[in-house]
């Protein structure tokens, strides 16, 4: 064999052992970016998400609203009546089954559920007849919630009803005023009226400030955000 050809030869298997480690890192590469890709995607599921019950938080209703506001849904917020006797007296474990299990009943009646914080949450919803729907929604809520002791445990609800009339803040400020006056009133379910449920201005009777909550949209960033 010539010397040229031995050194043909010589530089043949030095750019295939580098074409092979170029490859190499490459495919270390995409598995690299794919796998980081996969947890931000996770990341963001999981800013969007009540890590209790699994329902959508309080950015995730935001995301759904976004999709949902030209069909102009209604907005109603729920509290649960009764669940703090069950935490005190069975504990929070007991209390916990009892948000799960409100949740999972939720799901049974739309798509768009979220937790606000607490016991409260907030659904979208859409149809013909949203204050039917709540009448449903609170019938469901009420049926007893067995635990793991043994025990059942009954809540019900107080659910404030508003239609979409500008953004999401305000229609969950609407809501929520109903909601109030429903808890108030013992009135199960209330559609929010403007002249019954005005929340901008306070008289001696109005509740207390701190239920009066954060409804201001909040940004989740994008998995390219994140990059």
């Amino acid at each position: 064999m010539s010397y040229l050809s031995s050194l043909t030869l010589a530089l043949g298997l030095l750019l295939a052992v580098a074409l092979g480690l170029v490859l190499t890192r490459y495919r270390r590469t995409v598995v690299r970016v794919t796998a980081l890709h996969t947890e931000l995607t996770t990341l963001r599921q999981a800013l969007l998400r009540d890590p209790l019950t699994g329902l959508a938080n309080r950015p995730g209703l935001t995301q759904a609203w976004t999709r949902l506001a030209p069909a102009r849904p209604y907005v109603a917020v729920i509290d649960l009546d009764g669940f703090k006797p069950v935490n005190d007296s069975h504990g929070h474990a007991a209390g916990d089954i009892v948000l799960t299990t409100i949740a999972a009943r939720l799901r049974t009646i739309t798509t768009t559920a979220a937790r606000l914080g607490g016991d409260e949450f907030a659904i979208l919803l859409e149809g013909p007849d949203p204050t039917a729907i709540a009448h449903q929604l609170a019938r469901t809520i009420a049926a007893p919630i067995p635990l793991p002791t043994g025990i059942t445990v009954t809540v019900t609800a107080s659910i404030g009803l508003a239609p979409t009339t500008g953004d999401l803040p305000a229609a969950l400020a609407d809501a929520d005023a109903a909601m109030y006056r429903a808890k108030t009133t013992n009135a199960g379910v209330v559609l929010f009226d403007p002249h019954r449920d005005d929340h901008t201005t306070p008289t001696p009777d109005t509740r207390p400030a701190v239920r009066v909550r954060d409804l201001n949209p909040i940004t989740v960033p994008s998995p390219a955000d994140l990059l």
